[in-house]
């Protein structure tokens, strides 16, 4: 799992794969890249806090280039030479703004067999689910 971010989504998306019950459904790695080190500190330390047994690597960087190798991996702060992984999982989770990431996973969708995934979608769910609470209703 490779995850450029290290926002309330980002650790949301962590602390569900720790979760699994089943550890055939957990990343064998979960690389998270961030451009600023305190948000990656509080990651590691939440890691550690609930015991995760999957292996984290905390990596602090703003270079696109830089990202491009990572993704090449196994996941925007990418350039558009890089290239996604094939059958991977490219998710914008903004909604808002130069929305490049999407831009640049769109492009390669059909040509790298890649499932995307619009920030614009999370955004309603996660409304949704506090107007229901609110509300007291089901959505």
């Amino acid at each position: 799992m490779l995850c450029f971010g290290a926002g309330g989504s980002a650790v949301a998306i962590a602390l569900h794969l720790i979760n699994k019950q089943d550890p055939a459904d957990r990343p064998a790695k979960f690389t998270m890249v961030n451009r600023s080190q305190p948000r990656l500190d509080a990651m590691a330390e939440l890691a550690q806090k609930v015991g995760s047994t999957i292996p984290f690597e905390f990596i602090c960087n703003e270079d696109g280039e830089r990202n491009d190798g990572m993704m090449a991996g196994p996941g925007s702060p990418i350039t558009d030479a890089g290239v996604f992984p094939l059958r991977g999982v490219a998710w914008e989770y903004n909604y808002r703004g130069d929305l490049v990431f999407l831009r640049q996973a769109q492009a390669q969708k059909e040509s790298r067999n890649l499932t995307v995934e619009d920030g614009w979608v999370y955004f309603l769910h996660g409304w949704t689910q506090v107007i229901a609470q609110v509300f007291h209703t089901e959505i």
